[in-house]
């Protein structure tokens, strides 16, 4: 072998080690900072797209208490505005479960097909198509 193959295998190898550490120290890195924001109280798995905060976590109650997220498909809607059911609309037929966006209310009224009903934090609602749906008391999620 002549000696230039040999350098360039040498550097090779010291490249290929070099990346694995830069690898090694990134996922340290990730990890020490997920780790400070665990510490610090931040919300776990959060995710931002189009201005919008998602959450990977659906659960609908935590130790008893009302968990608050919002994810990707879910809709919102705010007090006093009406959306009706229908294909391809933001609100489709379906079944819902009705999540209160305070974490202080535990019920809440929603007017479903001119009807006004008490709802409280993970109950299920079915809506029909063409079915008019408005929150009354307060802003509610539909999950």
């Amino acid at each position: 072998m002549q000696w230039e193959i040999v350098v360039i295998i040498i550097l090779a190898v010291l490249l290929a080690a070099a990346c694995i550490g830069l690898l090694a120290l990134g996922n340290k890195y990730r990890k020490e900072k997920r780790r400070s924001r665990e510490d610090a109280g931040f919300a776990e798995d959060v995710r931002v797209k189009g201005g919008v905060r998602y959450s990977a976590d659906d659960a609908v109650e935590r130790a008893g208490e009302a968990n608050i997220t919002f994810r990707k498909g879910d809709v919102m809607l705010p007090r006093g505005e009406t959306f009706v059911a229908a294909k391809g609309e933001k609100v489709m037929p379906g079944t819902y479960t009705v999540l209160a966006v305070s974490e202080n209310v535990r019920a809440f009224k929603l007017r479903v097909g001119g009807l006004v009903r008490s709802y409280e934090h993970g109950d299920t609602l079915v809506l029909a198509e063409g079915e008019a749906v408005c929150a009354v008391s307060c802003a509610v999620i539909l999950r």
